[in-house]
């Protein structure tokens, strides 16, 4: 189980609960208006010494559809523009490439003989074809990135042989890039139970064992069940155990639903955690984000995404999860993985709103390879949490005040990190912290005009303008989050 202390995971989960008077629908504070409401005073009480996890080099990750690879530009050395971001968010990543269209993906190079494709009610509705050029160049934008690899093969098919041949030549291909081979993907949609996916699994465990190929699994969707039943299995001949996370579908998403928190979360994650524990595994959401069916417009692709991404990743790297995949990529991959034929238009004005009309909702990353790539708000609050990389992560106590704020601390040696995030949409907050024998360094900032706004400059410097001998105070504006870095005192 995790080392951190029981009363900061009752805190966490409490925090999830608190009402969130901000959230609420109101036209006012959308405009960018000011609120009347004045600011809370709140505390963040820090034990430096404390032993908490440590969080993972590649905690900030990210997922795309197998289908891109049909695309041998997209995954490419030539792609620079998607190279740089990948770079820039972490130079440790992983990239999962796998998704629905995973599971009707077939290899070019394979001879024998293959099912009739099958029509299903949900889901890609055509099939993938990969050849040796998109593995290649796949290779190539690893190398470059500097990422390493989680590949998924198609279980659905129901060939072996095939997936053998296909994860051989991406081996092949991508040599120690490779991180793991996923077989299938959530499975729980189409097979009945653990019992009948179990079936289903072993016999392509056991040719790709054979051949000397890594593992991970099970790749389910929000079956934590499954994760724990394979673990007990299969433990032994995996890298990692994996599932994916969304926190609802689309046509339910809100901005107060989205910062409202996910009660059950964590409570969940624990549980797995601690079986992961027992078995000496780390575990990977090698799929998450905000809301299935591709996200929501005006919630999964604005500012309110970035405060909920960096709250979500340091709640669940202070859990002990060791990467999180975000999935994204282009509006036409994430539709036709869904069973949907979409033509996006980039018939909008400035490059960057062609950028957004050519990607899933939810994605981090907009573009194509025809119109560049840039960073949205949910990649911001994606490079916030992973400033964490390395950092123990400390006991502590937060009092809110009464407004939706998360925090967290991490320290590094002599160097602490210090996230505060305030997701209300109406309250400042003026945060006392208490860190015995640390002073405050800098701060850097994320905000943006509104919470439903689609642009954000991202985390941006600036000096603290406090006194330390009036105490560590913190001024967090309403819909912002605030890195802090503080310093141990000489002596």
């Amino acid at each position: 189980m995790s080392t951190f202390e029981p009363g900061r995971r009752t805190l966490l989960k409490a925090s999830m609960l608190l009402p969130v008077a901000g959230v609420l629908s109101n036209s006012a504070v959308f405009a960018g208006e000011t609120a009347k409401s004045g600011a809370v005073q709140a505390s963040f009480a820090i034990k430096p010494d404390g032993k908490g996890r440590v969080v993972s080099d590649s905690l900030a990750s990210l997922s795309y559809e197998t289908g891109l690879l049909a695309d041998p530009t997209f995954f490419s050395p030539d792609n620079h523009s998607l190279i740089a971001l990948l770079r820039e968010l972490n130079p440790h990543g992983v990239l999962r490439i796998g998704g629905n269209t995973s599971d009707v993906t077939t290899w070019s190079e394979y001879h024998g003989a293959l099912p009739a494709e099958q029509a299903h009610k949900h889901g890609p509705q055509h099939p993938v074809t990969l050849h040796p050029e998109s593995l290649h160049n796949l290779a190539g934008f690893l190398r470059a990135t500097g990422w390493t690899l989680v590949f998924g093969v198609n279980l659905r098919v129901g060939v072996p042989a095939m997936a053998l041949d296909l994860a051989k030549a991406v081996r092949d291909a991508v040599g120690d890039r490779l991180l793991a081979i996923q077989i299938g993907n959530e499975a729980n949609n189409f097979e009945k139970s653990y019992a009948d996916f179990d079936a289903a699994w072993v016999p392509y465990a056991q040719a790709l064992r054979a051949a000397g190929l890594p593992l991970a699994g099970p790749d389910t969707g929000a079956n934590s069940d499954w994760v724990i039943e394979y673990a007990r299995k299969h433990a032994a001949d995996n890298r990692f155990l994996s599932r994916h996370y969304y926190r609802d579908a689309a046509p339910r998403g809100s901005i107060g639903d989205i910062l409202g928190g996910d009660p059950g979360l964590l409570e969940g994650m624990d549980q797995l955690i601690g079986v992961a524990d027992d078995v000496h595994l780390p575990v990977r959401l090698t799929e998450a984000n905000s809301y299935y069916f591709g996200g929501r417009d005006g919630v999964s692709n604005v500012f309110a995404a970035a405060l909920w991404g960096a709250d979500f990743m340091l709640g669940l790297a202070t859990s002990g999860v060791a990467g999180i995949h975000f999935h994204g990529g282009t509006l036409a991959s994430v539709e036709a993985s869904l069973g949907v034929d979409v033509h996006a238009t980039n018939d909008a004005g400035e490059l960057s709103a062609k950028r957004n009309a050519v990607s899933s909702r939810y994605s981090p990353i907009a573009g194509n390879v025809a119109l560049g790539f840039q960073a949205r708000p949910l990649y911001h609050g994606i490079a916030l949490a992973q400033r964490f990389a390395g950092a123990r992560m400390l006991p502590n106590t937060l009092d809110t005040g009464g407004a939706n704020l998360a925090a967290y601390a991490g320290r590094r040696d002599d160097t602490m990190l210090v996230a505060l995030i305030n997701k209300d949409l109406l309250l400042d907050a003026d945060v006392s912290l208490q860190a015995e024998g640390f002073a405050i360094q800098q701060l850097e900032v994320l905000q943006a005009a509104s919470p439903n706004s689609r642009e954000t400059a991202g985390l941006v410097t600036t000096p603290w303008q406090g006194d330390a001998a009036n105490g560590l105070r913190v001024h967090v504006p309403r819909a912002s989050a605030v890195l802090v870095h503080m310093q141990k005192r000489a002596g």
